[in-house]
């Protein structure tokens, strides 16, 4: 039976099978002469036992780190020589461009989360089934142990003492393994709790860092928004400046050909006045050759009456 138990408690690890219930002893006469004693084999010790452990398998640690995407910077708007902006399409292209970003960050950060929860539940599951059968084997062979010192106390013989006191050791030496297994399992659960604090703390970090980033964008989106309000203001403001000067070279176009026909008719009217003056003075100096020619008729007959008187 003892080898039995010993068998049980090696195979207790991972793949261990679940431990049957262990048979009732058989009764024992009570009769002096038929009394023999119980062989009794020595068990295995605390270091033997652990050394007989297969060493776990670590758990493979989930990736901690989410490389960063880079972020180019948002281009400059373009501006023809007409005034024409090309910058409501760049726009429009950044902010789908964020939006996918943003999706890819928050499936990165859900898988991590679904990747931490089900490793440590998974082993957390594993660890718990690996310690009830181990629980369970320590129950059977301490019954088995309990009911070789009832068997061992019915006889009164003095021939069992010994026995009695190797079963009592036996006893106290699994009772010191399962208390020292107990400790190392609550450190290791506690280990365990601290493991999942610290997971916790990161997811939360993770989803602080999603809610600053969520943050950034709306700003992102906010200084886009208040940057196209400006380039719109911008655009309306040359496109009146732009009419405005449209009028204005035709204002300036127009009185140039007004200006041009005055010039023709100053021009005209300067040719017709030159002629006039002309005609003028060729009037004029015929009528001061007339005038002396009248004076130098007139001055022979004055002479002459002069004298007649």
């Amino acid at each position: 039976m003892a080898d039995a138990l010993q068998t049980q408690e090696a195979g207790g690890g991972e793949g261990a099978t679940p431990v049957a219930p262990p048979q009732d002893p058989k009764p024992i006469s009570t009769e002096a002469q038929d009394a023999k004693p119980v062989p009794i084999e020595p068990q295995p010790t605390l270091e033997q036992n652990e050394a007989n452990k297969e060493p776990e398998q670590e758990q493979p640690k989930p990736a901690e780190e989410v490389k960063q995407e880079e972020v180019k910077p948002p281009a400059e708007p373009v501006v023809d020589q007409n005034g024409n902006d090309v910058a409501q399409n760049s726009t429009d292209a950044k902010e789908t461009n964020w939006q996918q970003r943003e999706s890819e960050l928050l499936k990165k950060i859900e898988e991590l989360e679904k990747f931490k929860n089900e490793k440590s539940e998974d082993g957390i599951k594993l660890e718990l089934k690996v310690r009830e059968e181990e629980i369970d084997l320590l129950k059977a062979r301490v019954k088995n142990l309990e009911t070789e010192l009832q068997a061992a106390l019915s006889k009164p013989s003095g021939k069992n003492h010994e026995m009695i006191e190797n079963i009592k050791q036996q006893h106290e030496e699994l009772l010191s393994k399962a208390r020292g297994m107990i400790f190392d399992k609550t450190k290791m659960v506690k280990n365990q709790e601290l493991q999942i604090e610290a997971l916790t703390t990161q997811v939360q970090s993770l989803k602080d860092i999603n809610q600053i980033t969520k943050d950034l964008l709306e700003i992102r989106n906010s200084e886009i928004k208040a940057m196209e309000d400006r380039l719109a203001a911008m655009e309306a403001r040359f496109k009146t400046e732009k009419e405005r000067y449209g009028l204005v070279l035709q204002r300036a176009q127009t009185s140039s050909n007004i200006n041009d026909d005055l010039k023709k008719e100053y021009e005209t009217q300067l040719a017709i006045f030159k002629e006039l003056r002309v005609k003028y003075e060729q009037r004029v100096q015929a009528l001061v050759a007339e005038n002396e020619r009248l004076k130098a008729s007139i001055a022979p007959a004055d002479t002459s009456n002069s004298t007649a008187q």
